[in-house]
């Protein structure tokens, strides 16, 4: 499969846009670029990405949390989707009380609990928080790994991996 930025676009449901400022901050890249012409060429695997992006985006995540998330080398595919899943079921279950509020409204009756949406906010930052922290350690400890060897003696310790 191999779709042109405009095509991509009208696939995802995102702009043209949206496409050139993803490119531009590394979020998601085209799988190819024609270089006599500069277009912009998308295939499979970039439209599953955009897929993991558009989940986290629904569930209210900034752009740079994304990157981070699936920047990591060690990053869970279905471990995460399990994750999302629970989140979004939240969402709709808040949904479903405010159109059952909405149903009430017009009986004149007056509901305020429908609006609290603090359990899909609480369970949504600690996700956040936790795969932030989860994927950044596991970065973190890669690179000191991979650094270690570079180190040298310190008191006539040699450190190693």
């Amino acid at each position: 499969m191999k779709l042109q930025i405009k095509e991509f676009a009208e696939l995802t449901g995102v702009s043209v846009r949206t496409l050139h400022y993803y490119d531009e901050i590394g979020l998601l890249k085209p799988s190819f670029v024609d270089e006599q012409n500069g277009y912009r060429f998308y295939n499979e695997a970039s439209l599953e990405r955009m897929q993991e992006i558009l989940f986290y985006r629904e569930l209210d995540f900034s752009l740079k949390s994304i990157g981070e998330i699936l920047a990591s080398p060690n990053y869970d595919k279905q471990q995460e989707l399990a994750e999302r899943k629970r989140l979004l079921t939240l969402k709709k279950d808040r949904l479903e009380r405010l159109i059952a509020a909405l149903e009430q409204a017009e009986k004149g009756e007056i509901t305020m609990s429908a609006f609290d949406n603090s359990e899909y906010e609480s369970a949504r930052q600690q996700y956040e928080d936790e795969a932030k922290q989860r994927w950044a350690t596991r970065t973190l400890i890669r690179k000191v790994k991979q650094r270690l060897p570079t180190i040298p003696k310190i008191n006539g310790t040699t450190f190693s991996p």
